[in-house]
C-alpha cells in the first residue's frame, strides 16, 4: 500500500512539472540554509565541551567594585585561585593561566609564530588532555619544564620523541620538555603550542623588583584562573562562600582605598558565546550569542517561506484534483487513505528537496569555511546530530506542509467534486493571501535589516575616532627586539617615507591595560580604576591628537617621563575638574610609586570599539610597558617605507619576524561579527526574496490558469493588454503593499534594538524602509506583470474554442 502511495505521488510529481519544479527549489534552498546555520551553531556551541570534566570547569572572575562604577573582569590575582584551593574542600584543584612574550628556540634556531604560556601543574589535572608522551600529572610540577603540543613537537623534532629533549626559553634559559600533548582542538577558547610550568616564571623573576610582591597583590589583575570542582558541588552556594571569605581577606584595603571584588564563577562552555568582560584571554576566540540567535531566526524564517509555498501552491491546486478526489471516494477510498495519500506526496516533495540540499550544502560549505573562519564540515556519516536534523526536516516539514492541504482536498464531496462545482472557501482564500503576506513580510524585514547593518558597519569604518588611522601601522615587539626597542625606534626614525614612531601597548583588538590611581579631588577611599596607555612620549605626535589644553610630552622636561600626565575629556568630566583648562596641574596618585600632574588634556578619542562610549583615559611615559611600535607613513608611499622598515629590523634583530599591522586592519576586527553578520543576512535577504517570487510565480500562474476562458472573453469584448495585466496583478501587489506595512514597524523595532549595542550608530531614516518597500513591490510587480502580459497576449480564440 504504501508504495503505492509514493507511486502515485510521483506521477503526480512528473505530471505538473512546474508546480514540482517551485516547490522542490523553494524547498531544497530552505533546508540547505538550515543545514548550513545548524553546523555554524553546531560549531559555535560545542566550544569547551570536549574537555573530560567540562561541567566541573569554572573560571574565576570578578566584579570590581569602584566609587562611580563596576567593572567585570576575566583576569584576577596570582594569590586568589591558591588561597581558595587551601581554604575550600569544594575545589579538587585549579590552575593560573599567563601568556609569554618570550622566545622559544632549539639548537638557538628560534621557532616562530607560536603561543607559550605558563601553567600551574594542576593544568592537565583540570583540563585533561591526551598525552603522547610523558606523565601530565607531573609535566608541570618542577622549575624549568616545558610541554609541547604534537604539532609543536613534530615541528622541532620530526619523528624522534621529543621527551627529554632541551630547548631554549629566550636564547639562555634551558627548558627541559617533560610531555607531548594533542594538539588544544579549534573548538577551545583558551589555546597554545605549549605550556611551562608556573613555578619557572617565578624562580626566572624571584630577583626582579617587585615581582614576588606582585604574586601576592590581591589587586594585581595578571591571571586567568580555572578551578575544578569536586563532583556536586553546588557552584552558586560555593560562589556565596568565596565572595564572604574574599570580603574578609579585603577588608583593610576596602577601608583604605574603596576598593572591594566580588567574584563570579563562570562556567567553561560559557566562555565563548557569552563572555563580555574587560581583559578577555582571547578576544578573537569569544563570539556573541545574539549573533547565534539572529541567525537561526533567519534560517528558519528562510524554511517557513519555503514551507508557505508550497502551502500556497498545494491549496491553490487543490480544485484542480477535485474529480481524482470524487473518483477515488466513489471506488470506496476513506478519507484516512487520502490524507495518507497527500502525506506522502508531501513527504516525497521533502525528501527530494533533502537530497538536493545536500548537493548545495557540499557546494557552499566550503565557501562558508573561509568566510567564517570556521573549521566547518559537512559529514554525514559521522554527524549524528546532522543525521538527526535531516530526519526531522523530512518528517517534520513534509507532515507539518503538507497537513492542511491533506485536510482539505480529502474532505471534498464526491458528488461536487466529479461535477466540478467543488470551490474554494473563504477560509481557504484568506489561508493563502495570508501566507503571501506573511512571506513578503519576511523578505521585507530581511531587506531593510541587512540595508541598516550595511549603514552601520560603514558609518563604524568611516566615521572620525578622533584621530587619523590611515597610514598607521604596528609592529609587535617580542623578547630581543624588545630588548632593542631604543636603538629600533631610531632606526626607524632615519628611514624615508616615515614621519614619526613611538613605543606604546596601544591596540585596538588586543584592549588596554587599566591602573588604579587617586584623582586630586577624591578621597583616600575613593580609588579609581581607569584605562591607560603607557608610551615613550610621542604618542600624541605620531597618532596626531588633538590638544585642547596645556601641553605634550617633551624631551626638554626632565620630570616628564616620572610625574607627566596626559589625559582626555571624558577623565575631565568623571574626576569632576571643570574645564580642560582647569585641569592642568592637577595630581595623580597611581600608587606604585608614580605621582605627578596633568600636563595636558586630549580631545576624547575611540580607543576602544565604537560599541562602547569613550571612558576616561590616562597616557603617560613608561616605555618600559610597551610591546609595540607605531609608525606613520607618508601616503603613497607604504610599499617602499615597509621594505626600508623591514631591511632595517633585519639588521639588528635577525630571529625575530617583522610582524606587523596596520591600525585601520587592526579597527576592523573589531567588527569581525557584524561584517559577517552583514555578508549572511545579505544572503539570506536574496533568497528570501528569491523563494517568495517563485512561491508568487506560481500562484500567478495557476491563477492565470484557472481564468484562461475569462481572460478570453475579456479580450473579445475589447479589453487591452493593460486592463487584463492590471486586473491579475493588483489583488498581488495589494498583499504586497501590507506586507509593506507590517514589515516597517517590525523592522525598525528589530534594528532599534541591534543599534542600542552601539554607542556610536547610525540614526534609522524613512527612506530606508521607503526603498525598501519599492523595491519589493517592483519585484513582485515584474514577477506577476511577466506572467500576467504573457496571458494578455494568449489568442483567446484558443482558450474560448471548447465552449
Amino acid at each position: 500500500m504504501l508504495k503505492n502511495y509514493f507511486k502515485i505521488a510521483w506521477r503526480n510529481l512528473w505530471k505538473n512539472k512546474l508546480y514540482s519544479l517551485i516547490n522542490i527549489s523553494g524547498l531544497s534552498i530552505g533546508i540547505a540554509a538550515c543545514v548550513v546555520i545548524f553546523l555554524y551553531v553546531q560549531f559555535e556551541w560545542s566550544y569547551d565541551r570536549h574537555y573530560e570534566n567540562t561541567d566541573r570547569i569554572y573560571r574565576l572572575t570578578e566584579i570590581l567594585h569602584l566609587p562611580k562604577e563596576d567593572r567585570q573582569q576575566a583576569a584576577t590575582s596570582p594569590p586568589m585561585a591558591p588561597t581558595l584551593k587551601r581554604n575550600f574542600p569544594e575545589i579538587e584543584d585549579f590552575t593560573r593561566i599567563l601568556f609569554s612574550g618570550r622566545a622559544l628556540s632549539f639548537e638557538h634556531k628560534k621557532i616562530a609564530d607560536i603561543k607559550i604560556v605558563y601553567a600551574d601543574s594542576g593544568m592537565y589535572t583540570v583540563f585533561g588532555g591526551g598525552a603522547i608522551e610523558g606523565n601530565l600529572k607531573r609535566a608541570l610540577n618542577k622549575p624549568y619544564s616545558i610541554v609541547l603540543t604534537e604539532s609543536l613537537a613534530k615541528k622541532c623534532f620530526g619523528n624522534t620523541h621529543a621527551l627529554g629533549k632541551v630547548m631554549q626559553f629566550s636564547d639562555t634559559i634551558n627548558l627541559t620538555v617533560t610531555a607531548v600533548v594533542k594538539d588544544v582542538p579549534e573548538t577551545s577558547h583558551l589555546t597554545y603550542d605549549c605550556v611551562v610550568s608556573k613555578i619557572t616564571s617565578l624562580d626566572m623573576n624571584k630577583e626582579t623588583p617587585g615581582f614576588m610582591e606582585n604574586e601576592e597583590n590581591w589587586f594585581n589583575n595578571s591571571n586567568f584562573s580555572y578551578l575544578l570542582l569536586k563532583k556536586n558541588t553546588n557552584k552558586d552556594a560555593l560562589q556565596k562562600k568565596i565572595n564572604f571569605f574574599a570580603y574578609k581577606q579585603m577588608a583593610e584595603e576596602r577601608k583604605t582605598s574603596g576598593l572591594y571584588y566580588d567574584f563570579v564563577l563562570q562556567p567553561l562552555k560559557d566562555i565563548h558565546l557569552h563572555s563580555k568582560m574587560d581583559a578577555e584571554i582571547d578576544a578573537s576566540r569569544i563570539s556573541d550569542i545574539s549573533y547565534i540567535y539572529i541567525f537561526s531566526a533567519a534560517a528558519i524564517l528562510i524554511m517557513l517561506i519555503a514551507c508557505s509555498n508550497f502551502i500556497n501552491l498545494s491549496t491553490a491546486r487543490s480544485i484542480a484534483r477535485g474529480k481524482e478526489i470524487g473518483l477515488r471516494k466513489v471506488i470506496g477510498a476513506e478519507r484516512k487513505q487520502l490524507i495518507i495519500q497527500f502525506l506522502s506526496e508531501s513527504v516525497l516533495f521533502t525528501l527530494i528537496a533533502a537530497v538536493i540540499s545536500m548537493l548545495l550544502v557540499y557546494i557552499t560549505i566550503s565557501p562558508f569555511r573561509n568566510f567564517t573562519g570556521k573549521m566547518i564540515s559537512f559529514d554525514l556519516l559521522h554527524n549524528n546530530a546532522l543525521l538527526l536534523i535531516y530526519f526531522s526536516i523530512i518528517v517534520v516539514v513534509g507532515v507539518l506542509a503538507g497537513f492542511y492541504p491533506a485536510l482539505l482536498m480529502s474532505s471534498f464531496a464526491p458528488i461536487r467534486s466529479l461535477k466540478g462545482l467543488t470551490r474554494h472557501s473563504w477560509q481557504d482564500i484568506l489561508l493563502r493571501k495570508g501566507l503571501v503576506v506573511f512571506q513578503f513580510t519576511i523578505a521585507i524585514v530581511l531587506i531593510i535589516g541587512s540595508s541598516l547593518v550595511m549603514q552601520q558597519i560603514d558609518f563604524v569604518q568611516n566615521t572620525n575616532i578622533g584621530f587619523n588611522k590611515e597610514q598607521i601601522f604596528q609592529v609587535g615587539l617580542e623578547r630581543k627586539a624588545y630588548e632593542k626597542k631604543d636603538l629600533l625606534i631610531k632606526e626607524f626614525e632615519r628611514q624615508n617615507g616615515v614621519l614619526a614612531c613611538a613605543l606604546s601597548d596601544f591596540s585596538f583588538s588586543n584592549g588596554i591595560s587599566n591602573i588604579s590611581l587617586l584623582p586630586e579631588g577624591a578621597s583616600e577611599n575613593e580609588i579609581t580604576s581607569q584605562s591607560v596607555i603607557c608610551t615613550d612620549g610621542n604618542f600624541l605626535n605620531t597618532y596626531q591628537l588633538k590638544l585642547v589644553a596645556g601641553r605634550d610630552f617633551s624631551k626638554a622636561m626632565s620630570t616628564d617621563p616620572t610625574q607627566a600626565f596626559i589625559v582626555n575629556e571624558a577623565a575631565v568630566k568623571f574626576f569632576n575638574w571643570g574645564s580642560p583648562q582647569k585641569a592642568i596641574g592637577k595630581k595623580i596618585d597611581w600608587g606604585l610609586g608614580k605621582k605627578g600632574n596633568v600636563i595636558g588634556v586630549v580631545k576624547d578619542f575611540n580607543y576602544k570599539s565604537l560599541h562602547e562610549q569613550i571612558e576616561p583615559l590616562i597616557i603617560h611615559i613608561q616605555p618600559d610597558w610597551t610591546g609595540n611600535i607605531s609608525m606613520r607613513i607618508k601616503a603613497g608611499e607604504s610599499k617602499q617605507a615597509l621594505a626600508n622598515l623591514q631591511k632595517a629590523w633585519s639588521s639588528i634583530v635577525q630571529d625575530e619576524p617583522f610582524d606587523y599591522q596596520f591600525l585601520d586592519d587592526d579597527f576592523d576586527k573589531l567588527f569581525k561579527g557584524e561584517q559577517n553578520m552583514r555578508v549572511i543576512l545579505n544572503l539570506f535577504t536574496v533568497l528570501a526574496v528569491l523563494i517568495a517570487c517563485l512561491g508568487l510565480f506560481g500562484l500567478v500562474s495557476y491563477t492565470i490558469k484557472q481564468r484562461v476562458k475569462e481572460i478570453g472573453v475579456r479580450k473579445v469584448l475589447g479589453a487591452s493588454i493593460k486592463n487584463i495585466s492590471v486586473l491579475l496583478s493588483k489583488d498581488f501587489l495589494k498583499l504586497v503593499c501590507i506586507a509593506v506595512i507590517i514589515a516597517t514597524p517590525l523592522a525598525w523595532y528589530c534594528m532599534n534594538k541591534w543599534l542600542q549595542n552601539f554607542a556610536f550608530h547610525i540614526e534609522i531614516g524613512w527612506i530606508t524602509f521607503l526603498i525598501a518597500g519599492v523595491l519589493t513591490i517592483c519585484i513582485a510587480l515584474l514577477t506577476v506583470s511577466l506572467q500576467a502580459a504573457k496571458a494578455a497576449n494568449a489568442n483567446p480564440v484558443k482558450s474560448l474554442r471548447t465552449e
